[in-house]
């Protein structure tokens, strides 16, 4: 792969264990509801995949397309919708999912975005949470890890578009000093 693998951050196991313990708590908390899994494209696919095969509950998923990053490692600022939902969440249970909570502007346009929908409850769910970025006040209602201020890569999550199919999530070290792993 090109670009340099700094060390692994969480194997698959980490976080295969993570996934048991969200999808034990989703369902218990769900029970008897319409839930609809709202998923942020493209990062949280593989999540999304992961976690949904271990819920006990009929639910329906949709994905939202949303842009922040344009190809760097630090999020321009500017969030853009790039794909609706086909589904009609009006009056439902809506679980959002994202692969990382990061400065927190990505999920604060899409929560009020989603708001206007009608939803009957919305609750956020993310794997990776950046709490030292966090520029928006916003906390996760579900939250895989807490991690330090680095930029990551695998498990869905990408530089440039590479790297998501890594079934870990590395540190990506872009310096000519990283080595290469």
């Amino acid at each position: 792969m090109e670009g340099r693998i700094r060390k692994i951050l969480l194997n698959e196991e980490d976080i295969r264990e993570k996934i048991i313990e969200l999808s034990d708590r989703i369902s218990r908390d769900y029970i008897n509801k319409d839930l609809v899994i709202v998923s942020l494209l493209k990062g949280s696919v593989l999540f999304l995949a992961d976690l949904i095969r271990r819920l006990e509950m009929p639910l329906a998923y949709d994905f939202i397309g949303v842009q922040s990053y344009l190809g760097s490692t630090e999020s321009s600022g500017n969030v853009e919708i790039t794909k609706e939902l086909a589904l009609d969440i009006s009056g439902r249970d809506v679980l959002l999912l994202d692969d990382i909570l990061d400065t927190g502007r990505t999920l604060d346009h899409v929560l009020k975005y989603l708001e206007r929908l009608s939803p009957r409850s919305i609750r956020t769910c993310v794997l990776l949470d950046k709490t030292g970025r966090r520029e928006i006040d916003i906390q996760p209602d579900y939250r895989g890890f807490s991690i330090d201020n680095q930029f990551v890569v695998g498990y869905g999550l990408d530089y440039s578009d590479r790297y998501r199919k890594l079934p870990y999530i590395a540190v990506l070290g872009l310096s000519e000093d990283a080595p290469e792993t």
